[in-house]
């Protein structure tokens, strides 16, 4: 568990039980994408940055916001609302805004993570509602490591990875009443760290499925 932030990513049981369905399902959009939504949406968009185009006050694009042992708690990332996260050891961490983005982008920017460890990414706290449930969905392109998606900060709620490097996948997660939705967590699971741009998000309410 990260110091810095409640975030708690799942346990190693939960990633050795999702990670050989996320490389079985390689040929499609993406693993988590085509288990949710199964429905409509109850809500337009919940996130105020999904294009990741509003940079952080103070970082302008192309430079870069890092943080490593020793720095401050919460310490935002390049992009307005969205915070980084490291790992028990420290690792260090950067965010930057790039120009570029994913698939079907309304925007020009993309946000670039550079995590040196496991459990190194980017979150945004939310307002948790009792009983709703959400889609919380991102365009991811790792260059490196392995990049997992999740919409709480505790252990056990649904979560989603990518299969694959070098291209943009599409994850998504939903929830349900047993898991409410409090922080979007985007994060490298990889030992050795890993580099990833990314951009699309969402949030919309969906009706819960149990």
């Amino acid at each position: 568990m990260s110091s810095l932030i409640s975030f708690r990513p799942a346990g190693l049981a939960a990633a050795i039980a999702l990670l050989p369905f996320a490389v079985a399902s390689a040929g499609a959009a993406s693993p988590a994408a085509s288990a949710c939504p199964d429905s409509f949406f109850l809500s337009g968009e919940l996130e105020p940055n999904p294009e990741m185009e509003i940079p952080q006050a103070g970082v302008p694009l192309g430079q870069q916001a890092c943080w490593q042992s020793g720095g401050l708690p919460m310490p935002p990332s390049a992009a307005s609302g969205w915070f980084m996260h490291s790992n028990n050891a420290g690792a260090k961490i950067c965010s930057k805004l790039v120009n570029g983005g994913a698939p079907g982008s309304n925007g020009g920017k993309r946000l670039l993570v550079n995590a040196r460890g496991n459990e190194g990414g980017v979150y945004r706290n939310v307002p948790f509602v009792a009983g709703k449930g959400y889609m919380f969905s991102v365009w991811v392109l790792a260059k490196s490591g392995q990049v997992a998606i999740q919409s709480s900060g505790t252990t056990g709620g649904p979560v989603a990875w990518t299969s694959k490097t070098g291209q943009w996948e599409q994850l998504r997660v939903c929830n349900n009443s047993q898991f409410g939705v409090d922080q979007l967590v985007i994060y490298n699971q990889a030992a050795a760290g890993g580099k990833f741009y990314v951009d699309r998000v969402e949030l919309r309410e969906i009706p819960v499925r149990e």
